[in-house]
């Protein structure tokens, strides 16, 4: 019986063993040598069919696929893939060019035909999640790259795609209608790609609402625009600056009304916005500790104006010279390297191990930095806190001292709640991000971040507007308002009263006056005494 099992297992495991490359890929191995280059495990496979050793050579040199065999050309006129033979063979080899990046390689540096390994046949697409084989079209934008990979740009679709040799060929196409061109097909997934940027944008739009009614507040009351809202307000206002500028580039993916020239203008927009955001939020973290650290000058004007200059060339400052980096390396001339950007290689914004180095790298230092500072806070507060008790059981007689500090220290531990509830709120919407981005497919992760997104603005709203002091504040200001229209008012009207008395006693206004009456009295005398003398 164990016998029978073990046997089966091994035929099993020998059935369903596959290749580690398929036979158009495959060289004939000579001891396990090709070209004086040896072959280890997993870089070859026995040949039941011709009892040889094939080994994979794209493993070992850089594989391009070419659609037909040499001498021969792919028809495109018909629909089906067929190859015929080539009337000027030295066209592909003279026509092929090769590209770092987005810079074209000279001939003299980089020859194809030499740097590459050739192998022939169309791919099998089948394999591959139910793509087919599509032929790009003359708009379509596509480079054979230095590691034998293509670099795909369709028209119609912002993102770029990359194919290694087993989803492409090239080759020179020809038809009844056009000139014999260099060509490529690749394997490709004919249904639409899968993406939220409907929900997501108006999420993003509807929160930015709240954001923006949040800075209205704090703008509009005088009593919060102290160090504390101006900090505040500058983080908001960088983070409504990112939310409105990437839901409008969704929109415009969605509209496809996007150029890659817009897409990098947008993405650099968003990369400072976002950043910035994140360097304000760790701004209010120092700042809170700075509090309850007693270093702070209270009460200055002037100290609080020179302190929040500091903090803005630290939030700006850091996240401008973040940017200027990334589009040094986007646009340098370095050959590819999975540290770059890739901007331009990837669509719209940052996607993969470039959106997790250069966007959720530095937010990730600045998160654990705030949670320091919270820490160190927290520990100050619970000192805080017990000095003070210690004082009140030994009776001092400065109870109104004892009564100013309570109320400062609450005020503190107020503001201290509300940065911890941000913390989390933002905390909250990043991590749903991450694992989002981890996992694109998984529907209800991008469904539950596209709500969250509603609710950030809306949290921000109720956390620092729906306050009872916040709410007393604004009826203040509303009342002071009124007051100051009505005494406005009421100052006009006296103002006239007295231009008119003053106009109505002035000495030569009233001689004037009796002139008047004067002159009107002889011409009516005059008058009488005409009508009277009559001839009889």
């Amino acid at each position: 019986m164990w016998v029978l099992l073990t046997l089966f297992t091994l035929v099993g495991g020998v059935l369903t063993q596959s290749e580690p490359c398929d036979y158009d890929s495959s060289v004939e191995l000579n001891n396990r040598t090709f070209n004086g280059v040896l072959y280890n495990e997993g870089e070859f496979y026995y040949d039941n069919l011709t009892n040889t050793e094939r080994g994979c050579i794209c493993m070992k040199e850089t594989c391009v696929r070419k659609c037909c065999n040499p001498g021969f050309v792919y028809n495109a006129t018909k629909n089906v893939f067929e190859c015929q033979p080539d009337n000027k063979p030295d066209e592909f080899t003279r026509h092929l060019k090769v590209h770092q990046g987005f810079n074209l390689i000279p001939r003299e540096a980089f020859h194809p035909m030499k740097k590459f390994h050739f192998i022939y046949g169309i791919m099998d697409c089948d394999q591959f999640n139910d793509s087919v084989p599509i032929g790009l079209k003359r708009k379509d934008l596509w480079r054979l790259l230095t590691d034998g990979k293509l670099y795909v740009k369709i028209d119609t679709s912002v993102k770029v795609l990359i194919y290694d040799a087993s989803k492409y060929c090239i080759d020179t196409f020809v038809s009844d209608t056009e000139e014999p061109h260099l060509n490529a097909l690749i394997c490709f997934v004919p249904k639409p790609e899968h993406n939220n940027y409907t929900m997501s944008s108006s999420c993003m739009l509807i929160s930015c609402f709240f954001i923006l009614l949040t800075v209205a507040v704090y703008a509009w009351l005088p009593e919060l625009r102290n160090l504390h809202g101006m900090v505040l307000m500058a983080y908001l206002l960088s983070f409504f600056v990112g939310f409105l500028f990437l839901a409008t580039m969704q929109i415009l993916i969605l509209l496809k009304e996007i150029s890659e020239d817009i897409c990098i203008v947008l993405t650099f927009i968003i990369y400072f916005s976002l950043l910035a955001a994140f360097f304000w939020l760790n701004v209010m973290c120092y700042d809170i500790w700075w509090t309850f650290s007693g270093k702070r000058a209270h009460g200055r004007s002037g100290s609080q104006n020179k302190r929040f200059l500091c903090y803005a060339i630290y939030a700006f400052g850091v996240p401008t010279i973040l940017t200027i980096v990334m589009a040094a390396l986007e646009f340098s001339n370095i050959p590819l390297h999975p540290l770059l950007p890739k901007l331009r290689l990837q669509g719209c914004f940052l996607y993969g191990n470039s959106k997790l180095l250069y966007l959720y790298g530095p937010i990730v230092i600045l998160c654990v930095a705030n949670l320091i500072f919270f820490a160190l806070t927290a520990f100050k507060i619970a000192k805080i806190k017990k000095e003070t008790k210690m004082l009140r059981d030994k009776e001092s007689s400065t109870h109104d001292q004892d009564r100013k500090d309570t109320q400062s220290l609450k005020l503190k531990c107020s503001r201290f709640t509300l940065y911890v509830k941000l913390f989390t709120v933002m905390g909250i919407n990043w991590i749903l991000e991450v694992v989002s981005s981890f996992y694109p497919e998984a529907d209800v992760f991008w469904q539950f971040s596209d709500a969250y997104n509603v609710l950030v603005g809306l949290i921000i709203f109720i956390i620092f507007v729906c306050k009872k002091k916040t709410w007393r504040m604004i009826k203040k200001r509303i009342k002071d308002y009124q007051r100051s229209k009505s005494n406005n008012t009421q100052q006009e009207i006296n103002g006239n009263n007295r231009r008119l008395a003053q106009w109505r006693t002035q000495p030569d206004r009233t001689s004037s006056l009796e002139t008047i009456r004067t002159t009107d009295g002889e011409r009516s005398s005059r008058s009488n005494k005409s009508v009277n003398i009559n001839p009889h």
